[in-house]
């Protein structure tokens, strides 16, 4: 499978998010295993709705899309949804800020 095949597969998933009041800023595919195109895919997604929520509700939202808007087939070439959230700064120069990425492994 190639990366046009399952983005081709998950636009209803992003049109279904939007649908819902709940758009997708931004879709992309990494590799599971970087230089095997051949196996499963991590999905990371960006999104405005998301940030300052807890990250646990939007990876329910969109794993309950995914298997709503996407084949079996489909899904079984995603291993995990990533959620990308915006950097988190403090004004305060002497913290370091802190990078709010999440990914959840894809179980059936």
């Amino acid at each position: 499978m190639d990366r046009a095949e399952l983005i081709k597969a998950l636009k209803p998933f992003s049109v279904r998010c939007a649908e819902l009041g709940r758009p997708l800023d931004n879709i992309t595919l990494e590799e599971a295993y970087p230089g095997d195109s051949s196996t499963s895919y991590i999905v990371q997604v960006e999104a405005v709705w998301a940030n300052g929520r807890s990250l646990w509700y939007a990876i329910d939202f969109l794993f309950d899309v995914l298997f709503e808007t996407v084949s079996y087939k489909m899904r079984t070439k995603v291993f995990t949804i990533q959620m990308i959230r915006q950097q988190i700064v403090c004004p305060d120069r002497e913290i370091e800020p802190i990078d709010t990425l999440m990914a959840m492994s894809f179980t059936e």
